[in-house]
């Protein structure tokens, strides 16, 4: 065979396996990680994960306090369509994969401790998939760190604005970034009141509203003021707050 007709197969199967590698729809799906709060009652809305053939999502599930809360067991509708399963035997993590290019179905996660279900919609999405999402759901698990502070519950609106600043993604395009000398806190002036994300203690001052999220995470809502003191591994550190 010539030589130019051996680069030209190579050439052609090359293009091919390339072809066959690429997903139906011509371009990969855009991967997406996010956070979402979940209620335990009856009347909640049902939140729906997006995934993609040849790809995983994983699902996690931690309690208000931003603790792990172990999965009891699970179900899906579809076994034939999604391949689900859990990390290890008493992990707060679940595995989706889903075996056909256009299914759904829904899923049911029940929680250590727990005797109401979750219930999950899940989804083929050619044009995003959710690499990771973490479930904070409004309870306590059995790892719960219950502080005893006191707070007022916060408003549905106020609660996505914790969350916001929860996660540092999302944080409202009028929120002022203020600087700190501490690398664990970071700080943002919000309508009249103090933003503080941080994994450490809030001791003073007082707060009113706090938020904690996956990874121990916490957002705290207070007056402005420009020193605080936070707990850390065990010792009092004071931390300055400045434009």
């Amino acid at each position: 065979m010539a030589p130019e007709l051996i680069r030209d197969y190579k050439r052609r199967v090359n293009e091919s396996q390339k072809a066959a590698a690429q997903p139906a729809a011509g371009f990969r799906p855009k991967a997406i990680s996010d956070q979402v709060q979940v209620s335990l009652e009856a009347s909640a809305q049902t939140t729906a994960i997006k995934t993609s053939p040849g790809t995983i999502s994983n699902l996690a599930f931690f309690d208000r306090t931003g603790k792990a809360w172990p999965i009891a067991s699970y179900g899906v509708g579809r076994p034939n369509a999604f391949q689900v399963y859990a990390m290890q035997e008493g992990s707060n993590q679940l595995m989706i994969t889903p075996l056909l290019p256009h299914a759904f179905t829904n899923l049911t996660v029940s929680l250590v401790g727990e005797d109401r279900p979750l219930i999950i919609d899940v989804e083929t999405n050619e044009k995003v998939t959710q690499y990771r999402r973490d479930y904070q759901v409004d309870g306590l698990g059995p790892n719960a760190h219950v502080s005893t502070a006191v707070s007022a519950p916060p408003s549905r609106a106020s609660n996505q604005v914790m969350m916001a600043f929860v996660q540092g993604a999302g944080i409202p395009q009028n929120a002022t970034r203020l600087s700190t000398d501490e690398p664990s806190v970071s700080a943002w002036r919000y309508g009249k009141d103090l933003y503080i994300r941080t994994t450490s203690t809030l001791l003073s001052p007082s707060w009113t509203e706090s938020l904690t999220g996956p990874g121990s995470v916490h957002a705290y809502k207070l007056k402005p003021t420009p020193v605080a003191l936070i707990s850390s591994d065990g010792s009092v550190k004071k931390v300055r707050i400045f434009q």
